[in-house]
C-alpha cells in the first residue's frame, strides 16, 4: 500500500483510530559522537500505519493533531512509550544513552508537559539529564512567557533544551539567550550542499562557531554522506545525525543493530 499524499485523508478518523487502536508506532534513528564515534543516544520519531489508508506521514497528522488539541493525548502516549524504549535500550546496551524528545507548543498549553515528562522519567527510573527536549524556532513565538517558564522547570531538573532546524525559522541570538537553549540542530537543508555549495558551508561555519561561543552543543541532522561527515568534524561539531550513520529503527531492532557495533567498540 502506498504511502498518502494527498491533503483530503480523513485526518480526524486516523488520529481518533491510531489513539484507539494503537496504529502508532515510534522508531528511533540514533546520534553519535564526532570526537569518538560513540553512541550517544536517539532521537524518537512517531509513524503511523492506517489500515485503511496505509503508512500516513507525520507531516499530515502532526499539524491536524495540533490544531484539533489530540496532540497532548498524542505527546503522553510518545513521551511513556520512547522513555519505556529507552530504559530497555540502556539497559540492554550497558551505555547512559539519551532520548531526544521532539515537544509541540501545543503540549506546553495543555499545562501538563511538565508533570507527564517527570512522571515518566521517574516510573522509568531514568535520570532527567537523559532526556533531550526538542522544539523548533517558531514554537518559541508562540506564548514565550509560558514556554520559558516550562524550561526553567525543565533545566533545574538537568534536562537539555535544544533548538531544532536552526536557520530555517525565526531564531536569533536574542532568542538564545532568553530561553537559555542548550544545544542547536543544524537543518538538513544546510547540510545537504555543505560539501557543494560555499554558502551552506559559511553558514553551518558560522553556526558551528557562534554555538561553540556560547557554549552549545552542535548536532548535525541529515547526514548522508561521508564528505559532509569528514566537513563538520573539522569544523567542530559535537554530534551527528543521519542515514549515513543509521536510519530511523523500531526499539526492538536498535539493540540487534547496534549490538555488534558497540561490542566491537567497547573491547578496542
Amino acid at each position: 500500500m502506498n504511502t498518502p499524499t494527498a491533503n483530503h485523508l480523513p485526518l480526524n478518523e486516523i488520529v481518533r483510530e491510531a489513539l484507539s487502536n494503537q496504529h502508532f508506532h515510534m522508531v528511533y534513528q540514533p546520534q553519535f559522537s564526532v570526537r569518538n564515534g560513540e553512541l550517544l543516544g536517539f532521537e524518537a520519531l512517531i509513524r503511523c500505519r492506517s489500515p485503511r489508508f496505509g503508512l500516513v506521514s507525520p507531516d499530515l497528522f502532526i499539524p491536524y493533531a495540533e490544531s484539533s488539541g489530540d496532540i497532548i493525548a498524542l505527546g503522553r502516549w510518545i513521551t511513556r512509550q520512547s522513555l519505556l524504549d529507552l530504559q530497555n535500550l540502556r539497559r540492554q546496551s550497558g551505555l547512559p544513552l539519551y532520548m531526544s524528545l521532539n515537544i509541540s507548543p501545543a503540549q506546553f498549553q495543555g499545562g501538563d508537559v511538565f508533570e507527564s515528562v517527570m512522571k515518566c522519567a521517574l516510573d522509568f527510573n531514568l535520570p532527567p539529564s537523559a532526556i533531550k527536549l526538542e522544539l523548533t524556532e517558531t514554537a518559541l513565538i508562540q506564548n514565550p512567557e509560558l514556554i520559558a517558564r516550562s524550561f526553567k522547570a525543565f533545566q533545574s531538573e538537568g534536562m537539555q533544551i535544544w533548538l531544532d532546524d536552526f536557520g530555517t525559522g525565526f531564531a536569533s541570538l536574542n532568542l538564545l539567550r532568553e530561553f537559555k537553549i542548550d544545544g542547536l540542530k543544524i537543518d538538513k537543508s544546510f547540510i545537504d550542499g555543505l560539501h557543494t555549495n560555499e554558502e551552506d558551508f559559511t553558514i553551518c561555519s558560522a553556526i558551528i562557531a557562534m554555538a561553540q561561543r556560547l557554549g552549545l552543543t552542535i548536532v548535525a541532522e541529515g547526514v548522508e554522506t561521508e564528505a559532509q561527515m569528514q566537513i563538520l568534524g573539522q569544523l567542530g561539531c559535537d554530534s551527528l545525525q543521519g542515514y549515513l550513520l543509521g536510519k530511523p529503527t523500531p526499539a526492538e531492532e536498535c539493540h540487534a543493530y547496534w549490538a555488534p557495533v558497540l561490542t566491537q567498540r567497547q573491547s578496542a
